[in-house]
């Protein structure tokens, strides 16, 4: 597969914020946000596919990516700020399609529930979801790295070492192993990419900080289980929900214990793939995404 990335371009939404678009046939715009420690990188495998039915908009969130967190705050309700001005001022104002991974998930649930008339639809790619009771757990891995993002002076040091004890190769290596399937299947140039963006970051002080202060306030969000259960029940827009069915990070249990809560949401299985199903088997994603996409059109 070929990986393209489109020209890079900033919108000042309170400071730079770094995004790339795909033209695609008018009437829907599509914003792709990504998840914890990610980037608009996530996206480049389907992007191209999904501007079949409209056009695209991938996002790299304050602290993220390209995009610097200049004095701004990486909390999730700051981010899902910056998604709803994005797309008030990016994107046309809405409604549009949000199609989140991960974290990326949570905030595009958050701003459907906040700003129900910006968004015309939910595309949830093994979002974060709520913890259910009797479920498997995350990996041990997973849980060990959260419980020490928790810890003061410990995370502090814990997002440090995340971003700076290996080589940039090395660490997206082990890092890849955690949250996908097979690897393997994720397209060199991609990975390659990954690479040079983690290079960047060893560059940053600012990159550990802002990814030690997003995981915090998921976690604190996700303690908090009346806002959660709230904010699934908020969501009027219709729901996709895809997920990798060897997820380590976010077990299938969860999701289907949101389906529980949300029956009206539709829900795409995809087996042999993890936690970005979007870059382990992009096709399947397309063909799990594309006809949900003209199904909501027709209707």
């Amino acid at each position: 597969m070929q990986i393209e990335v489109p020209p890079s371009r900033f919108a000042d939404l309170d400071g730079p914020v770094h995004y790339v678009e795909w033209d695609g046939p008018p009437g829907r715009t599509l914003v792709l946000v990504h998840g914890l420690g990610g980037s608009l990188l996530s996206w480049l495998a389907v992007a191209p596919g999904l501007a079949r039915h409209g056009r695209v908009l991938a996002m790299d969130l304050p602290g993220f990516g390209r995009t610097e967190r200049d004095a701004r705050r990486s909390r999730i309700r700051d981010l899902r700020g910056t998604v709803s001005r994005f797309i008030d001022e990016v994107a046309g104002g809405g409604p549009v399609v949000l199609v989140g991974n991960s974290m990326g998930g949570a905030i595009s649930m958050l701003e459907a529930a906040v700003e129900p008339a910006a968004v015309e639809a939910l595309v949830l790619s093994n979002s974060v979801f709520p913890w259910k009771r009797g479920s498997s757990l995350p990996a041990p891995i997973v849980m060990v790295g959260f419980a020490l993002y928790e810890l003061p002076r410990v995370g502090e040091w814990a997002s440090r070492q995340r971003v700076n004890r290996l080589e940039a190769e090395r660490a997206v290596e082990l890092g890849l192993r955690i949250i996908a399937a097979d690897p393997s299947t994720i397209p060199d140039e991609l990975v390659r990419l990954h690479v040079e963006q983690l290079v960047r970051h060893q560059q940053n002080p600012d990159a550990g900080p802002a990814f030690l202060e997003a995981a915090r306030s998921l976690l604190t969000l996700g303690r908090r289980r009346d806002v959660v259960r709230w904010i699934v029940e908020s969501v009027k827009a219709p729901v996709l929900v895809v997920h990798g069915r060897e997820d380590r990070l976010v077990p299938l249990g969860f999701a289907m214990g949101a389906l529980e809560q949300r029956p009206d949401w539709d829900m795409r299985l995809i087996p042999k793939a993890g936690h970005i199903p979007q870059m382990e088997t992009p096709d399947r994603w397309l063909a799990a995404v594309e006809p949900w996409l003209e199904g909501l059109g027709a209707g």
